[in-house]
């Protein structure tokens, strides 16, 4: 691979702050984006050696995906710099960070636009490791390092969530699921109406759509971005459940269906559902100890011109989610990247990225 250029930690420059108490708007993933960010896996992700080089291997193949269609910033920490370099392509630049779990969407800041300013935000989420399922190892400041790297405005929200558990249509519909979100382990005391006045103002939403989730199922609480998807304004895909999945995933499968089929988005419209079938999960292998394996096409990434989505190699599953992303997505090209060790890992492509749009 050719050499990366290395971009020097600029946190000695304060992160910039916006006012606290202002509106501002979260666009759409289809929009157009300024790059990507992703972090490299550490050791602190794995379980053994051989676990880390899978999960090192497949995240620089998104990262080198993604690069085709635009500039991607993966953050590594110092004593992986070097390694992280030789494995990725000229677009992909290499930026220092203290960062140990590879899972961006949700420690990462969410970025937005502040309506009061016309500037691109970035949104403190407060990282907690999913509810206090981990110790705190230093990933709860990722988001702020990165703001701060990147010289962006940062306001912190008063609540606790992933990125992960955020859809958005980009134009005011939100959908999510109760049991990551409005869960004690993550916001204790807050009503579902304090979460949407939090999430109304920090994303510019105004509609709601809640689905139920599972607690507990796992170390997310069931993040919406392994189980439905707007992939334009009134059009969802749904992650349908193998056969031979587990009951209570089918069952909550159909409950997301149900609300889907009755729900309208914040112009009124209903909703079109698009199932798509995963992979039989159990066929993939066994999870790490702290997931169920997360093998779903809906965890894919939108880029510039294009949709990175999984391939899980199962030849029946891949191909009739490729052939529906090619409906679903026209004018994009359709990239899948095989994933293995990270659904077995409790994610995938969606879950190791987190786009900063251009504002």
């Amino acid at each position: 691979m050719a050499a990366i250029r290395c971009v020097q930690n600029g946190a000695d420059q304060e992160t910039l702050r916006s006012n606290q108490h202002g509106s501002f708007r979260m666009p759409a993933e289809s929009s157009p984006h300024s790059y990507t960010i992703m972090g490299f896996p550490s050791m602190e992700s794995a379980e053994s050696q051989e676990h880390l080089e899978a999960l090192q291997s497949e995240v620089t193949s998104i990262a080198n995906a993604i690069s085709r269609f635009e500039p991607v910033h993966l953050y590594a920490s110092e004593k992986l710099i070097q390694q992280a370099q030789s494995m990725v392509s000229d677009n992909v630049s290499i930026r220092p960070a203290t960062l140990n779990e590879l899972w961006v969407r949700d420690s990462a800041p969410v970025f937005v636009q502040d309506l009061s300013t016309g500037r691109r935000t970035a949104v403190n989420f407060n990282f907690s490791y999913w509810g206090g399922k981990l110790p705190r190892i230093g990933d709860e400041n990722v988001a702020s390092q990165i703001a701060s790297q990147a010289n962006e405005a940062m306001v912190t929200s008063k609540l606790t969530l992933e990125g992960g558990g955020i859809e958005h249509d980009g134009e005011g519909t939100f959908l999510g699921t109760e049991s990551c979100i409005i869960n004690d382990n993550r916001n204790p005391g807050m009503s579902k109406s304090d979460v949407e006045v939090e999430l109304r103002n920090k994303l510019g939403v105004s509609h709601f759509i809640w689905i139920p989730g599972i607690k507990g199922f796992d170390i997310t609480d069931y993040h919406i971005d392994a189980l439905a998807r707007f992939t334009s304004p009134g059009v969802v895909l749904l992650s349908k459940p193998s056969p031979n999945a587990d009951e209570i995933v089918i069952d909550a499968y159909k409950s997301a269906r149900a609300i889907l089929t009755s729900g309208k988005d914040a112009k009124g419209r209903s909703l079109t559902i698009h199932d798509c079938e995963e992979p039989d999960t159990k066929l993939l292998g066994p999870p790490d100890k702290f997931n169920e394996v997360i093998g779903t096409y809906a965890n894919y990434l939108l880029v510039n011109g294009g949709v990175i989505m999984p391939k899980f190699g199962q030849e029946k599953q891949d191909t009739s989610a490729m052939q529906l992303f090619n409906r679903l997505f026209p004018g994009r090209e359709v990239v899948q990247v095989p994933l293995n060790m990270l659904p077995r890992t409790g994610g995938g492509i969606h879950c190791c990225t987190q786009q900063v749009p251009e504002i």
